[in-house]
């Protein structure tokens, strides 16, 4: 079983109230925030929980509105999560809680140059004064330390020292910490609760600087990566790609006990018609591309293997080719554009990773968008056309099946499906406090989110109020079992389903508002399955034609919804 590396919390819209605004240094203003909306409390009818951050990295998600008043674009609260409908002029932000007790909660926000326009939570920052209110979404989750970690490297700029300087305070991990701080200006050191045994390393050094972490990093030397260190680091998202490269590569971090996560995105002053285009360009899977030409050399870079070659000094184009196994002649063209587009660099005579090729090595995820399922499901819209003219799915005509049909005989397959399923975790609160199942119900857990699921239904205990079993079950709950079968696939699927009185789907019906590219994956969506994004309607009209009734429904949050089926007429005869 995979090991979750995080706890979930019940998602809950707080309004809050400025206590009181202090400066803690000349860069950094403290925002003490306060109200009953931090305990326990009561709104349109819903109870919620009392606030709770318990691990020093939490965030926060700060609402704001770019124009007018900030209630019309706020999230809809459901009785155990979030919806985010569409609302163009929101605008969020994440901020760490610096400190949460005594019915108070700190927030420290970064104060930038005057001459800076500042963003949405720092002007709201520069203005609070006591009795301002503050909208307020999490968190969402909590990191889990690594049981058996002996000590600490946590590695950040000034938007990090909100989480490193709690860590200090709080001491999730009982050993030694050494901790590497990234600062615009002397004035901006803060006095941490530092223990004899911990050591901290100021870099003065201007915000987002590509190199000054990374001279840092390597300042360290061995010494400190020996035993087991849990390994954080919080800054600018490029000034952190060189950085994750020292501590996977070259001190063999394990990814069970590294965390490094992009806290900013550095805003380009000038921008010359390449590094647009390297922008656009950058990723299919989560931004559009302007240049067909360019998504398909980052493609055949990747599985050539060119990046990989062009990683540290450099190599010469002939050195190059050579790695990767392609004719000299061939291979200029491909780098050319890749040069164009920012992702190669090159000097004096030597091609190397550019800024953009750095951060595609140093993002799994955003690889998936050129090589891998993300790719695959891009290159089916090529046959979308030709499928929405015949029959079948643009994927089967693209890749000779249904993707369900593919999944049953493909390890690789099944693992994306999986891993796409994992963000349910976040809505587990969510379904066990809705309980959908009889008291005492033997469940069964089946699709692509049946780990993440039976984890959180163990983890709730005698909450849940259900038995895990592995057959001979009352009631079955298929997670994400639906979102990759074309309607034909989905009929035959419930209609299968035997034994059992009660069928419990959780499904996305609705997309997302928060994501920017919910209209993308409506698109992917339909040249998987053929169909649009399937509504619970729908889904319960498909599942009435496979014998089952519907017997209430649940929505989780971010689009899922929990629909509770119950035996029809037909399936009632296979189950007497």
């Amino acid at each position: 079983m995979t090991h979750r590396r995080f706890t979930p919390h019940p998602l809950v819209l707080r309004r809050l109230t400025v206590l009181r605004a202090t400066d803690v240094t000349p860069r950094m203003r403290r925002v003490t925030l306060g109200g009953p909306q931090l305990r326990a409390f009561e709104r349109d009818g819903l109870r919620h929980p009392a606030f709770a951050s318990p691990m020093f990295d939490d965030h926060v998600k700060l609402l704001f509105a770019t124009e007018g008043p900030v209630e019309p674009v706020l999230p809809v609260q459901l009785a155990h999560g979030i919806d985010w409908p569409p609302a163009p002029t929101r605008a969020g932000r994440d901020y760490t809680p610096r400190r949460v007790g005594d019915g108070e909660l700190d927030l420290d926000f970064v104060l930038h140059a005057d001459d800076d326009e500042p963003g949405p939570a720092e002007a709201w920052a520069r203005r609070a004064t006591p009795g301002a209110e503050l909208w307020a979404v999490g968190p969402k989750s909590s990191t889990l330390v690594p049981e058996d970690a002996d000590g600490a490297i946590l590695i950040g700029d000034e938007t990090a020292l909100p989480a490193i300087g709690r860590f200090f305070e709080e001491r999730p991990i009982a050993g030694p910490a050494h901790a590497i701080v990234a600062v615009g200006d002397p004035s901006a050191r803060q006095e941490l609760a530092l223990r004899a045994d911990d050591l901290i390393t100021w870099v003065v050094a201007r915000p987002g600087d590509p190199e000054a972490l990374e001279r840092a990093v390597i300042a360290l030397g061995d010494a400190p990566f020996a035993g087991r260190p849990y390994v954080w680091a919080g800054a600018e998202s490029r000034a952190l790609l060189p950085v994750r490269r020292l501590l996977s590569r070259t001190h063999g971090v394990p990814r069970s006990r590294l965390d490094i996560t992009g806290y900013w995105h550095a805003r380009e002053v000038e921008q010359t018609d390449a590094t647009a285009a390297a922008g656009a360009a950058r990723s299919t899977a989560e931004t559009p591309v302007e240049s067909p030409a360019a998504w398909f050399a980052v493609r055949t870079a990747l599985q050539l293997g060119v990046f990989d070659a062009a990683e540290g000094p450099g190599s010469s184009l002939s050195g190059i080719a050579e790695t990767v196994g392609a004719d000299t002649g061939a291979l200029g063209p491909l780098l050319d554009l890749l040069l164009s587009r920012g992702y190669l660099a090159e000097d004096g005579g030597l091609i190397r990773l550019a800024d953009a090729g750095m951060e595609l090595m140093a993002d799994e995820h955003e690889r998936e968008g050129f090589d891998g399922f993300e790719a695959d499901r891009l290159l089916a819209l090529h046959d979308l056309a030709s499928a929405l003219r015949g029959k079948g799915t643009a994927w089967a005509h693209r890749h000779g099946g249904s993707l369900a049909v593919m999944a049953q005989h493909d390890d690789g397959l099944r693992e994306e499906l999986a891993e796409q399923a994992g963000g349910l975790a976040y809505l587990m609160p969510a379904l066990c406090a809705a309980s959908p199942w009889p008291q005492g119900a033997r469940l069964a857990v089946h699709g692509p989110g049946a780990e993440t699921v039976a984890d959180a239904l163990r983890s709730a205990g005698d909450d849940a109020r259900c038995v895990l079993v592995d057959h001979a079950a009352d009631a079955e709950i298929h997670a994400r079992a639906l979102t990759h079968r074309t309607d034909d696939e989905v009929r035959a699927y419930l209609a299968g389903v035997e034994g059992v009185s009660q069928l419990i789907l959780i499904e996305p019906t609705h997309a997302d508002a928060l994501s920017p590219h919910a209209a993308e994956e409506g698109l992917l969506h339909l040249a998987v399955t053929g169909s649009a994004r399937r509504s619970a309607d729908r889904l319960r009209e498909l599942a009435a034609e496979a014998g089952w009734d519907g017997d209430g429904d649940h929505e989780l949050g971010w689009g899922v919804t929990c629909l509770v089926l119950r035996a029809g007429a037909r399936s009632a005869t296979r189950t007497s």
